[in-house]
C-alpha cells in the first residue's frame, strides 16, 4: 500500500474516536463566524435550514440527502474477525493508493459564496484542503470557475497541488477548447494525478443560458479530442444518466462523477445516489465512479460503495472544517470518515472496500 503505515502512525490516528468528534465540535463552532450567514453549520446538513444553493426552492439538495437517509446498512457481525486493524478502506485510483475512498469537493471564488471567510483567498482555502486530505492520505478536488481580476481561481489552488506532489484533482469548466487545453497544460505542469471536466457547470446561474459568462457543451468526439493533448487520466463532472455516462466512456473519460452541483443547477433533478446503480449497470467497470451529493458521514460513504461506486466526493462539510480548523480541522473531519467507513466495514462484515456490495444494505420505503 502506499505508505499505508505512515497514516497509522499519524497524530490524529491514535486520538480516540470520542476525542476527534470532542475537538470537531469545537472546530464546528470556531467556523459559525466565517461561514454566515448562507451556511449555519447544522448538525445535520440537509438543504432545508438556509440558502446554501443558488437553486431557487434547494429542492434538489434537501432530496440528495433525503435520498441518502432511505439506505441502511445491514449488519453482519458472526464472522472470523480480529480487534479491527485488519479492516483495510484503501483504494487505487490514476495508479496510486489512496487510504479510503473518500474525497473533498472543488470549492472557487470562496470570497462569493463564504462572504466572511477569514481566508485571504482561494489558495489559501485550496492550500489547507490540499494538504489536509494528503495528510490522512486522501485527495482534494481543486476548483475553477470565472476568473475576475485578482481572483486566481485556478491556478491559485493548481499552485497548492504542486506543492503536494500533485495530490489533487483540478477541475476545469466547460469554456472553449483552447481554454480548457491551457489549463490541462498547466495541470500537468502541476503534476496533477488526474485532471477533471466540470460538463454540468453549463446550468449554474452565472453560467448559464443568461447567465454572462460563456461554456459550451461539447459531444463524445469533441471531449475526447480536446483531452487527447495530456496523457493524464480524466473524469467529467455532472453525469446523472446512464446514457451520459456511456457517452463519456465513449469520450475515453477515466471516470465520471455522478453529480447534480449539490442542487445548484435545477430544483428537478434526481438525487446522485439515485440514478448511481443504473449507471453502474450502464458502464459497469469501464468508468471509475466517483459521486457527491449530500454526504457528509462515512456511512453515506459506505452506502454509495456498496451501490456501485469508487469513490465519494464531499462537500460542504469540508468548507466548515476547513474555516473552523484550517489543515487541522480538515485533518480531523477525514479521520472521522474514515472510521465510520471503516466501523460500517466491521459491522457488516467486510473487510475490504471490495467485499461491500450490494447486498450489505436495503433501500426502504419509495426509492
Amino acid at each position: 500500500m502506499m505508505m499505508f503505515e505512515k497514516f497509522e502512525k499519524n497524530e490524529i490516528s491514535k486520538m480516540l474516536y470520542g476525542d476527534v468528534r470532542a475537538e470537531l465540535d469545537k472546530v464546528w463552532q470556531n467556523a459559525k463566524p466565517f461561514i454566515a450567514p448562507r451556511c449555519r453549520a447544522c448538525p445535520v446538513c440537509d438543504g432545508s435550514r438556509c440558502k446554501r444553493v443558488a437553486s431557487e426552492r434547494a429542492l434538489t439538495a434537501q432530496r440528495n440527502y433525503a435520498k441518502l437517509q432511505q439506505i441502511k446498512i445491514l449488519y453482519d457481525t458472526i464472522y472470523d474477525g480480529g480487534d479491527g486493524s485488519e479492516i483495510d478502506s484503501s483504494v487505487e485510483w490514476f495508479g496510486e493508493e489512496f487510504r479510503a475512498p473518500v474525497c473533498s469537493a472543488p470549492f472557487g471564488n470562496v470570497k462569493n459564496f463564504c462572504v466572511n471567510t477569514h481566508f485571504a483567498d482561494d489558495y489559501a482555502l485550496n492550500k489547507t484542503l490540499v494538504d489536509g486530505l494528503a495528510n490522512q492520505g486522501c485527495l482534494a478536488w481543486t476548483p475553477d470557475t470565472v476568473n475576475h481580476p485578482g481572483l486566481n481561481v485556478y491556478e491559485g489552488p493548481l499552485k497548492a497541488v504542486a506543492e503536494r506532489g500533485g495530490r489533487g484533482v483540478p477541475t476545469i469548466k466547460a469554456w472553449a477548447a483552447e481554454e480548457i487545453i491551457h489549463k490541462i497544460k498547466l495541470a500537468e505542469q502541476a503534476g496533477a494525478v488526474a485532471i477533471g471536466h466540470d460538463i454540468d457547470c453549463v446550468g449554474l446561474g452565472y453560467l448559464s443560458v443568461n447567465g454572462g459568462a460563456k461554456v459550451y457543451p461539447k459531444d463524445a468526439a469533441a471531449i475526447k479530442e480536446i483531452f487527447s493533448v495530456t496523457d493524464r487520466p480524466y473524469i467529467l463532472k455532472g453525469v446523472m444518466s446512464p446514457r451520459g455516462a456511456v457517452k463519456a466512456a465513449d469520450a475515453g473519460a477515466y471516470g465520471i462523477v455522478i453529480s447534480n452541483h449539490a442542487g445548484n443547477t435545477t430544483d428537478s433533478s434526481l438525487a446522485s445516489i439515485e440514478v448511481l446503480q443504473d449507471i453502474k449497470r450502464a458502464v459497469g467497470d469501464d468508468l471509475k465512479l466517483f459521486i457527491d451529493g449530500g454526504f457528509s458521514n462515512g456511512e453515506d460513504v459506505f452506502k454509495a460503495i456498496a451501490l456501485g461506486a469508487d469513490g465519494v466526493i464531499i462537500g460542504r462539510p469540508y468548507l466548515i472544517a476547513a474555516e473552523g480548523g484550517e489543515t487541522r480541522g480538515v485533518e480531523l473531519y477525514t479521520q472521522k470518515i474514515i472510521w465510520q467507513l471503516q466501523n460500517s466495514m466491521r459491522m457488516s462484515g467486510c473487510r475490504t472496500i471490495a467485499d461491500i456490495t450490494p447486498d450489505h444494505v436495503i433501500i426502504t420505503k419509495d426509492f
